[in-house]
Parts: structure tokens; C-alpha cells; sequence
């Protein structure tokens, strides 16, 4: 009787943990149809929001806000770990550059760039004065869910949010007004 016990308590247990850690890792969405998440923050939270962008001061808030997320110990650009310091800051260069032509080309739109508080970041991800430390804000706000290669978030000035999740490339900067709008139907309904 005590060994079948055990045995259901081990079949109980493996499985636990085994949904715990998964839990408790950073997911990585590569499926389009669930790498996206929409939602609405209310007039309060639009305000909080306003103010605390407002304290970074290299920026002007606008009708539409993008911010660039990324998580402490993150792994997602682990590969370039082994580069010299001028090919990474070649590559810090052009993915700068390529948010600012954005930036330039959409007069409406703000682009902030935030990580969590942390020491353990990619050597892209870690340097860097376009690149701010939320005080947990953010985190709390929109930033719930922990990915590797950090997340995205497009907010409308009507409060709806769309997050990418998942975003290394921050390939939210390619989508059009057309595509978020799209991208925010079929994710509110789910």
C-alpha cells in the first residue's frame, strides 16, 4: 500500500515541477498567432504612464507609444557574447540607428527603449544611453510575462495596447497603423 503511495505521489510530483519551472522560465513565442497580446489600460493608467514617461527627458511624449522591453538574464543575443567590443558596438550602432530612422519617419510615434533592473544583460542590451532602467513601473504595467528576447508594446492614445511578445529585432517598429489595427481585433476577441 506505501508503494503505491509513493508511486502516485511521484507521479504527482514530477509533473508539478515540470509545470513550475516552465512557469517560472521565460517563454519564447515564435508562433505568430500567440506571440501577440491586446489590451486596453484605463484613463488611470494612460496618466500614470504619461507621467512616468515624462521623467525621461531625452524624449517627447506623443499620440503613440512604442517602448522596447527587455528582462534581466536574458539569453537571446548569448551568441554575439564571443564578438570583440567594436563589432558589438557596430551592432549596438545599427540597431540605434534603425529606431531612430523610424522614429524620424513617424512624427506621432515615440519610441522609448527600457530594461528591468539587473546586471545580467547581452553586451547589446547593456550599454547604452538610449537604453533606460525601469523602476519596476513598467513592469507591473504592461511587462507581466517574462520572454526571452524581450517585449514590445505599441500604445494607442485611445489606451489600447498591443504587445509583441518576443522581440528581438523590435519588429513592432514595422508595423503600420493598418497592421496594429488588425493585429489589436483579432487579439481584443480572444
Amino acid at each position: 500500500m506505501k508503494r503505491i503511495s509513493k508511486i502516485k505521489l511521484q507521479a504527482f510530483t514530477l509533473p508539478f515541477l515540470l509545470t513550475l519551472v516552465y512557469a517560472c522560465s521565460p517563454k519564447l513565442y515564435v508562433d505568430e498567432n500567440k506571440r501577440y497580446q491586446a489590451g486596453t489600460l484605463s484613463e488611470t493608467q494612460i496618466d500614470s504612464l504619461h507621467a512616468f514617461l515624462k521623467q525621461n527627458e531625452r524624449l517627447a511624449l506623443k499620440d503613440t507609444i512604442i517602448i522596447k522591453y527587455d528582462f534581466n538574464k536574458d539569453d537571446c543575443w548569448k551568441d554575439l557574447s564571443y564578438q570583440n567590443a567594436e563589432f558589438l558596438n557596430n551592432v549596438r550602432w545599427a540597431f540605434q540607428k534603425n529606431i531612430q530612422e523610424k522614429a524620424e519617419a513617424r512624427p506621432k510615434v515615440v519610441i522609448y527603449q527600457y530594461r528591468e533592473k539587473g546586471e545580467s544583460f547581452s553586451p547589446i542590451k547593456s550599454k547604452g544611453l538610449e537604453i533606460e532602467t525601469d523602476s519596476g513601473f513598467l513592469r507591473k504595467l504592461l511587462f507581466k510575462e517574462i520572454t526571452t528576447c524581450g517585449t514590445s508594446a505599441i500604445i494607442l492614445p485611445d489606451g489600447k495596447f498591443l504587445l509583441v511578445k518576443s522581440d528581438p529585432q523590435f519588429s513592432a517598429l514595422i508595423l503600420n497603423a493598418k497592421d496594429i489595427e488588425l493585429k489589436l481585433q483579432e487579439n481584443l476577441v480572444r
